[in-house]
């Protein structure tokens, strides 16, 4: 096809042409990024065996995701053993829809391995999302087991602040490339 009109008019009971796939490319453009947290998401431990996600969400390669405002997610977090350590993930994990297939798109936990020294996090999948069935997840916190107790919740993907670069206005008395003095001008500067 080659190009694809994403904001434009259809007609009265046409089929919709506008789908997630466009709207992940505008929000991961407008971003200049593809992937990061967004807002103020926190990940608390209530006990040695839940963490509460809230306040935020998440933006996997332009997908969105959020907790919305007032509601919580609990995860649950398996045991730890005496004498051992692990590392569990909190990810974010979108998979590829199409055809019949709806998109899957979730924050779950990943749980590590068990060992006695020199505990490492579960590997995460990532892909570039362009065929059904492929999956991309993110690691959003790291969660650190000690024996039985949840000692530790590290922020693992960068937060989303805002857009790096805004255009902005100047101004001046002459133009940038010349001009008489007293001339006014406006120039849109990136």
């Amino acid at each position: 096809m080659g190009q694809r009109a994403i904001t434009i008019y259809t007609a009265d009971g046409a089929d919709a042409h506008i789908s997630a796939d466009d709207d992940a490319f505008i929000y991961s453009a407008l971003a200049g990024v593809k992937s990061g947290v967004l807002g103020n998401l926190t990940c608390v431990k209530i006990d040695d065996n839940t963490v509460r996600l809230s306040g935020g969400g998440v933006m996997n390669r332009g997908h969105m995701l959020r907790i919305p405002d007032g509601e919580t997610l609990d995860l649950t977090v398996p045991s730890g053993t005496a004498g051992y350590q692990r590392y569990d993930s909190v990810v974010a994990e979108f998979i590829k829809g199409g055809g019949e297939t709806p998109d899957v798109y979730r924050i779950r936990l990943m749980t590590g391995t068990p060992v006695t020294a020199g505990a490492q996090p579960p590997s995460v999948i990532h892909s570039s999302l362009l065929n059904q069935n492929d999956v991309n997840q993110l690691e959003l916190f790291r969660l650190y087991m000690d024996g039985t107790t949840l000692t530790g919740i590290i922020p693992v993907l960068p937060r989303l602040t805002g857009w790096a670069v805004w255009p902005h206005i100047t101004y001046g008395t002459a133009a940038p490339s010349g001009g008489s003095d007293g001339d006014i001008y406006l120039r849109l500067a990136e």
